[in-house]
């Protein structure tokens, strides 16, 4: 019966982490739809991306039982960090790589899981559309290998860290 939890509780986490992965793709796709929008929105798609990356971090925090102060705390060293960041600075990219780390930790409850997919999802339309915004003189099929290339890492490392915890626990 171990066996047959186990593949259920893979496939869920495939397909959620194949969601929440998808969000790039959307945003890339809006860019596509709408390249007239893309200039006048920059800021605003900025500033959702951080707004989301810090309540992403801050869920998680609280999930895992961080005190109130801290949550605060953090709260505003990272938006003001985020906020002094610019976008030739790799830091999104660097965040969506870690944030299959997070989205492992979130497994730990359905509800989290789909909290934090959400989140993921809500943080890579930004990202896909300032991505293609930036690039947008390449090819729509060149565009798509891209943004796989680029952001792709953040499945790899969900599935390696899920595989490295399961082999850890059943070994």
């Amino acid at each position: 019966m171990v066996l047959g939890a186990n593949v259920s509780y893979m496939i869920t986490y495939v397909l959620t982490l194949i969601f929440a992965f998808m969000g790039v793709y959307v945003g890339a796709l809006l860019a596509f739809i709408a390249p007239e929008e893309l200039k006048p929105g920059k800021a605003y798609f900025r500033a959702f991306a951080n707004t989301v990356l810090v309540f992403l971090i801050l869920v998680l925090l609280y999930a895992y039982g961080a005190n109130l102060f801290v949550l605060i705390l953090l709260g505003v060293a990272s938006s003001v960090f985020l906020y002094f960041t610019n976008e030739t600075t790799p830091i999104n990219q660097l965040a969506y790589f870690l944030l299959g780390i997070a989205f492992y930790f979130s497994a730990k409850s359905s509800d989290l899981l789909i909290v934090t997919a959400t989140l993921i999802f809500l943080y890579g339309m930004p990202l896909g559309s300032l991505y293609v915004a930036r690039r947008m003189k390449k090819s729509r099929k060149a565009l798509l290998s891209d943004v796989l290339l680029n952001f792709g890492f953040f499945v790899i490392v969900a599935l390696m860290t899920n595989l490295i915890a399961l082999y850890i626990t059943y070994r």
